[in-house]
């Protein structure tokens, strides 16, 4: 069967134009359309609305795909999608991928990744599931969608560049600037950040926030004020050693909360105390951010409403598949203030 791609390629034209033409939303040139048509028309392709469209009748039922259910994620996105399908007399079946539990945090470079997802796919629609969701583990490009879809996706936690599919995520710059904004109003100028792994995008967005904030209120960001962590406690700890010993930072940024512990280790190691020697924040408000002493002023991430979106989002599509088009949608996440951030003396 002749790809989407492979029609682009044929008239040397994006598959996003393909796209376009055939849901009848491109200014492309009349020569362009006529091309792309023909062609379309030579080779027999059938788009993915068409054939969603011969499907006689619904089930009332929906496939959730999940990395791995183990993530700290994954429990309340989980949570927001099953009580927006039970509202609306849905029934929603699941199939945990258990990459992280099999693979380890390198499981999305595994070989056997891309082949799973597929084969849950098409599952899925073996039993004529009305529609699925992809929960992410964590946010990335997801480049392994069939483009033989025979049902509305949408993709949760993440995002993709493939045409006619929808995601749902949070807006992780947004926050981190927010919070830095804090900071700064705070009396804080001085700001140390330890961050996460390099190359993640979570890492790449919130440093953009950071800095967004810093140069908003004319504050130098040097490359010695960044530290890349390994997203755990231990990490903190060492990056905190090298950051804070005989510096004069007034606060420290960690990228998230188990980050966090690992400088309130350092801190009270060498006599120091959070929120009143140096503040200290974190970023994802997990539970132990608020047993932590002091409290750890935090970013929450709005999980529940990022599975109550996805879930209303993909049943907008089933239930007006002539109205759809893909959007990237972001839920905006909130700023929980403790007392590891205190004014500065």
């Amino acid at each position: 069967m002749v790809t989407l791609k492979e029609i682009a390629e044929k008239c040397s034209v994006s598959i996003t134009t393909v796209s376009n033409i055939l849901n009848g939303k491109s200014n492309v040139s009349e020569s362009t359309k006529e091309r792309v048509l023909k062609v379309i028309k030579e080779t027999g392709y059938r788009p993915n609305y068409m054939a969603r469209g011969l499907r006689a009748s619904k089930t009332n039922s929906v496939g959730i795909i999940i990395d791995d259910l183990t993530e700290f994620s994954s429990t309340g996105i989980i949570d927001g999608i099953m009580s927006y399908f039970d509202e609306h007399h849905y029934k929603a079946i699941l199939e945990n991928l258990r990459f992280y539990s099999k693979w380890g945090t390198k499981w999305y470079h595994n070989k056997g990744y891309e082949d799973s997802v597929q084969q849950s796919i098409d599952e899925f629609e073996s039993i004529k599931v009305d529609g699925i969701i992809y929960v992410a583990g964590h946010a990335r490009c997801i480049s392994c969608i069939p483009e033989s879809l025979n049902v509305p996706l949408v993709i949760s936690y993440a995002f993709t560049e493939q045409p006619g599919i929808s995601s749902v995520e949070f807006d992780d710059a947004a926050a981190a600037c927010e919070l830095t904004r804090d900071l700064i109003k705070n009396g804080h100028k001085k700001i140390a950040v330890i961050a996460g792994t390099e190359t993640n995008i979570h890492t790449e967005r919130r440093l953009s926030g950071f800095r967004k904030a810093m140069e908003e209120n004319g504050l130098e960001v040097k490359d010695s004020d960044i530290r890349y962590g390994k997203w755990n406690s231990e990490s903190g700890y060492e990056n905190a050693k090298e950051l804070l010993a005989g510096s004069d930072y007034t606060a420290v940024f960690c990228f998230n909360d188990l980050m966090a512990a690992g400088v309130y280790d350092y801190l009270y190691e060498n006599k120091l105390v959070p929120g009143k020697d140096i503040s200290v924040a974190g970023y994802d408000n997990r539970t132990m951010s608020q047993f932590l002493k002091p409290a750890l002023t935090t970013v929450e991430i709005p999980l529940y409403d990022i599975g109550r979106k996805s879930a209303e989002v993909l049943l907008n599509q089933i239930n007006n598949p002539e109205d759809f088009e893909a959007q990237q949608y972001f839920v905006q996440c909130g700023i929980i203030e403790r007392e590891s951030v205190t004014k500065r003396r």
